[in-house]
């Protein structure tokens, strides 16, 4: 029973959409600032329809890497449309009430993310545009909401390392991109390399953008003991974003 909730929150990207929103909250209160529910929604909203529409539409590929995945989104194809279109609906919403400006720091991440079936085949360039997506909604969107938004350069060093390290794990679990290129132990010792400096960052520096370190270590934490498993790789790697957004939060509160 547990189970089967657990792989319908992973499975079904709230998990993920969760620790977008988790981060949102957690970059917010390392600037200074108040977490911005339109922010908080977007990151949500958005997160859920990137997500599900990667899902729904590359299954082929998907049922290589992400079998059990692949086969909750077969098996609950028009539930996910439906959650996918509500989140559309929600992200219209959230986007009106952020403005232009917040707008306009979405539009890259928004392409990024709708492109990314073409293009997370090019080796690391998958890391790179998979952090900077992120970075542009966990950290470019508020501070664009608030303009007392303080130590952006930190907020967004650590948290970048964080995901960073992140999306080298998941190309590991998947045997894509660079990961299939140099060997899956090299990776992973770049993905601990990248959390690492996270670490470093984190522990450097000022108050408040040093609540952070948790993301960062706690992802590290994950890719110590990884396992090349999807629920692993889906369950705590990805957990290892929300559990630290958490914790940085109540830290930092």
């Amino acid at each position: 029973m547990i189970r089967a909730w657990l792989d319908g929150l992973v499975f079904s990207s709230l998990w993920l959409a969760a620790g977008a929103g988790a981060l949102v909250a957690a970059a917010s209160h390392a600037m200074g600032i108040a977490t911005s529910p339109a922010a908080l929604g977007l990151a949500v909203s958005g997160t859920l329809v990137v997500y599900n529409v990667d899902r729904l539409r590359d299954t082929s590929r998907d049922r290589l890497t992400s079998p059990a995945r692949t086969a909750f989104v077969s098996a609950h194809r028009g539930q996910l449309t439906t959650l996918c279109g509500l989140a559309a609906v929600a992200s219209l919403y959230f986007g009106a009430s952020a403005g232009v400006r917040a707008s306009m720091v979405l539009l890259p991440a928004l392409a990024l993310g709708l492109l990314h079936r073409r293009l997370k085949s090019f080796e690391w360039a998958k890391t790179l545009y998979i952090t900077s997506a992120w970075a542009c909604v966990v950290v470019g969107l508020p501070a664009a909401l608030d303009p007392g938004a303080a130590d952006i350069p930190w907020v967004t060093a650590i948290l970048a390392a964080s995901i960073a390290a992140n999306a080298i794990a998941s190309n590991v679990r998947d045997r894509e991109a660079g990961a299939a290129r140099v060997g899956q132990q090299r990776a992973l010792s770049v993905a601990r390399g990248v959390a690492g400096l996270g670490v470093a960052l984190g522990a450097l520096a000022p108050s408040p953008a040093s609540a952070l370190l948790p993301v960062p270590l706690l992802t590290l934490a994950a890719l110590v003991g990884f396992r090349p498993t999807e629920r692993f790789g889906l369950v705590a790697v990805d957990g290892a974003l929300l559990l630290g957004a958490a914790v940085s939060i109540a830290w930092s509160g």
